[in-house]
């Protein structure tokens, strides 16, 4: 698994990635399309990353690509 974008975001990235690719092989890949256990994982993860683009000042460029958009 791959590093998050921010380093203290990498631990809640890799629960989540953990679940997500038990979900995929162990449920998805079985037709299982319902995936509602990773929600929480996802949601920490999201929190985490979001707080991270405002204090590396990422968070204005990104807005501003969206306008563009």
């Amino acid at each position: 698994m791959s590093s998050s974008f921010s380093e203290e975001c990498t631990p809640a990235k890799q629960k989540y990635d953990t679940c997500f690719n038990d979900w995929y092989v162990n449920k998805f890949l079985k037709g299982d399309i319902h995936n509602r256990e990773c929600d929480d994982l996802f949601y920490d993860y999201k929190q985490c990353l979001l707080k991270a683009l405002k204090v590396k000042k990422v968070e204005p460029l990104l807005e501003a690509a969206r306008k563009e958009e």
